[in-house]
Formats: structure tokens, sequence, C-alpha cells
């Protein structure tokens, strides 16, 4: 019997369960009157006070916008006196996209401030803004940035832009360098992305900018001729740079009669060649076993010897300029004086003109001997051509000759005049590449 009886209980314990949800539906009327009284009353202060929501929102920019606008307002007055005071709205909207494509002032849209230091650098450097890739892969932005190999090295590209990131406040994790391309890496504390710097030489971007062809002339070894030989090479085009060496009889006089003619001139400064002692570099010159104070004191010494000269330039050299010891240690006695350098590129593998740019000097490079091997009609042929062709990608040349004797003067007077038919200008040194060598920060 109680098994009977069991089922039926259960069964009137259920029927309550259908007035409880008849209970459950009652509320629901009044949840959507609260919810539309909330609505009219939400629509009635959005209508009565529109711009409290975008004011929070977006306070920042509005404030930026209004300091750009208040200060373009302080104009006004000077523009009165023009009788057209109606149309000082048009004047005060047009210079704000003025500056952008000549100096990046701030962040575009995207972008952070780590993005506008990287701009600022390579315009620095005269990268072409079109040329400068940016593109961004999960939470890295990689920058691609090519420069001209024939005005500035990957290492002093990096110290641009390595100094622009940090004043940014960013830090570097780490660098890669390859032969022909460095990678730096940032992160900032403030920003979740981290940016890659891709460093990288390609001449095909600075092309169209070439303004024409000119060529600059060192002559090497003065300081030992004198007499009508040296008279002749004076009666040369000023433009020509005289470099002379110190401590020879005619040294002093060729510096007074170069400044008074207003012509450059360089201390063509004897450094170790493969060889030495076999091979001669001639009177005191600076050796790889030579101290940093050594080092300056003779420098400094050929300095006060040719003040007016405006940097040095290597004789033979080809073991000292690369040493990065010794080159180092000329590099900080020329910054102490403010002399240029001009590495004469007696080796391939030298490092004086790198080190020259990492010491933040005027730094120069010569790229080609005009009377090496000798100076046959053959040699004139040669090397002429080899300027044509080096012109097409490189707007400035430097040349090296020599003034031993009477034979090489008029060689380089017939060597100017086909120059000059060829359509080259001769341009003192210190005008070579003046916009090229930005301040490091």
């Amino acid at each position: 019997m109680p098994k009977v009886k069991t089922p039926v209980r259960k069964a009137r314990k259920a029927s309550p369960k259908k007035k409880i949800r008849r209970r459950q539906s009652r509320p629901r009327l009044g949840l959507f009157l609260l919810a539309g009284l909330f609505t009219v009353f939400l629509m009635w202060v959005l209508i009565r006070e529109p711009q409290i929501a975008p004011l929070d929102l977006e306070v920042q920019t509005e404030q930026s916008r209004r300091s750009v606008s208040d200060k373009k307002v302080e104009r006004k007055p000077s523009r009165k006196p023009c009788n057209q005071p109606r149309q000082t709205p048009t004047p005060i909207s047009e210079p704000i996209a003025e500056p952008k494509p000549v100096s990046p002032e701030s962040p575009k849209k995207g972008e952070t401030e780590l993005d506008l230091a990287i701009r600022r650098a390579a315009l620095s450097l005269g990268v072409p803004e079109n040329a400068v890739r940016r593109r961004k892969t999960g939470d890295t932005v990689r920058f691609s940035v090519p420069l001209d190999r024939s005005q500035m090295d990957l290492t002093y590209g990096n110290m641009v832009f390595k100094g622009n990131m940090e004043l940014a406040g960013a830090r570097m994790e780490k660098g890669e360098d390859s032969r022909n391309k460095q990678v730096l890496f940032f992160n900032h504390k403030d920003f979740p992305d981290s940016y890659q710097i891709e460093l990288f030489y390609d001449s095909r971007h600075y092309q169209d900018r070439k303004p024409g062809k000119k060529i600059t002339i060192v002559i090497d070894d003065f300081g030992v001729i004198g007499g009508s030989l040296l008279d002749g090479f004076f009666d040369l085009d000023r433009e020509l740079c005289f470099a002379i060496f110190p401590g020879e009889p005619y040294s002093v006089q060729t510096m007074q009669r170069a400044t008074a003619q207003r012509r450059e001139t360089l201390i063509h400064v004897p450094m170790e060649p493969i060889g030495y002692p076999s091979v001669n570099p001639g009177k005191n010159p600076i050796l790889l076993q030579h101290t940093e104070n050594q080092i300056d004191r003779m420098l400094s010494s050929f300095i006060a010897e040719l003040p007016d000269a405006i940097g040095i330039n290597n004789h033979m050299g080809s073991l000292a300029t690369t040493d990065s010891d010794v080159m180092q240690a000329v590099m900080n006695t020329l910054k102490k004086h403010n002399k240029a350098f001009l590495d004469s590129r007696t080796t391939n593998v030298s490092v004086g003109f790198q080190t020259a740019q990492k010491a933040h000097i005027r730094a120069f490079r010569n790229d080609i001997f005009l009377d090496s091997p000798n100076i046959s009609q053959s040699t004139m042929d040669a090397k002429l051509n080899q300027i044509i062709q080096m012109s097409g990608s490189k707007n400035h040349i430097i040349a090296i000759t020599h003034c031993h004797n009477k034979e090489k003067l008029d060689y380089l007077k017939t060597f100017i005049s086909r120059l000059k038919k060829a359509g080259f200008t001769l341009v003192p040194l210190s005008e070579y590449g003046s916009h090229e060598v930005p301040e490091i920060l």
C-alpha cells in the first residue's frame, strides 16, 4: 500500500509550480516601464547638454585643437589693417597643412612618438620620405631606411637614429650588424609595440636628387717645392686644395700664399704604411706603436705650424688607417682643434672615414687618384671615363693628385680642361656635402 500513496503525493507537489510561473510573469511590465522612463530621461539629458560626453572622451584632442586655434586667433589683430576682416578664417586654416611636408612636427594618425622620432632622424639624414617603409606585424613595428653609401656610413646613421629614439624615451635592446645592413631593436615602457629599424645601402632613391657634376681636387705633397714650379700650381683654379707636408722648407710659405689667395689647405700627415720601415712615409709619421698622447702632441704641433689648414689628410698610411685605436686618437685631436679629416684611402680597408664620422667631425673620402699609376695619355683617358661613370650615381667626386714636377702640373692642367668640357664644376673641399652630416643627439 505505501507504494500506491507515494505517486499521489508527488503529483500534488508539482501543481503549485504553475502558480509560481504566473507570479513571475507580472513584474516584466514594471521593468519595461522603468526602462522606458530611463530612456526618456537619458534622451532629455542628451538633448539638453549634447557636448558633455564628447568633451569627456576627447579632452586631450579638443585641448590641442583649441591651443592651435588660439595661437592663430592671436594673429588676427596684425591682419586688421588689410581691410579684409571677413577673410581672416581662410589664412588661419591654411598654415595647418603647410609644415607637414617640410618637418614632422607631430605624429600622424596611428603613429606614436617613436614613429615621429624615426621620421625626424630620416629627414635629418636626407632620406626621401617615400623611401622609408613602415609595416606592422603583430606587436612589432618595422621601419626600412635606405642610405646613400657614397654620403653616409651605416654606423653613423645608426647613431643618428639611436639618438632620436632615446630622446623620445625609447631604450635600445640590441643591434644586429652585417656587411650591408644594420638592424636596431627598441622598446618603450609606455607603448606595447616594439620597434625595429633596418638600415641598408640603396642609392637608387637618391639619383634624382643629384644637382650636377661637381669635383674637388686635392693636390698632395706641397712643402718641398718652391720657385717657378710652385708658382705654376698657384696659377691653377683657386677651388683646388693644397695638402702641405709639415716641417718642410716651403710648408709655412705655401700655407700663407694659399690663405692670401683664399685657397683651402690641408696638413698632409705621414702615417705608417704596410712594409714600414722599408717603405718610408717621411718625417715624423704616425705609427701604430705611438700612444694616444704621442699622437696628440704630434698632430697638435703640426696644427700649430700650419694653423690655416681646414684639416688633415693622410700620406701613405695603408697600415695606420686600418687601426681603429690609432684613428680614434687622431680624431680626438682633430675634434679638439675643430679640424676636418680627408681619408686618402691608400687602402680599401681604411677605417679613417668611419671613425671620423663616429667622432662627429667633418669627414671626406677620396674617390680616385688622377695620376696613378702614371701620367700618360691612356691613364688620363681611363681616369676621365671613371669619373664620368661615377658621376652617374654620385654628384660630387673627390680626387687626389700630386705636385712633384712640371710634367704633373701640365698633366693636371689638361685634365682640368677636359673635366670642364665634360660638364664638371670645380668645388672647394669645404663645400662638399655640407648638408649631409646631421647632428647626433
